[in-house]
């Protein structure tokens, strides 16, 4: 796993229905606050993430807190080829 995955993982909107982030946004905990990792119904939509078992979601992130504003869209992840 890489230190940027979040970033891929973020790209996508949350597809949880309990969650629904929109892309730019951590994924969040039924009560509102900023989970601990990303769903895995959301970092399977990542191909390189599909098989890894969880994805946190980085201190930069406040997991834990209120989520009170929608946080700027990642960039687009640069493919290496």
């Amino acid at each position: 796993m890489r230190d940027d995955d979040f970033l891929r993982v973020e790209a996508h909107d949350c597809p949880m229905t309990s969650c629904a982030a929109p892309a730019g946004s951590p994924c969040r905990t039924g009560r509102g606050k900023v989970a601990v990792q990303h769903h895995t119904a959301r970092f399977r939509l990542v191909p390189a993430l599909a098989k890894t078992l969880t994805v946190a979601t980085p201190a930069v992130r406040k997991p834990g807190t209120l989520l009170r504003r929608r946080l700027p869209r990642p960039r687009p992840a640069t493919v290496a080829g």
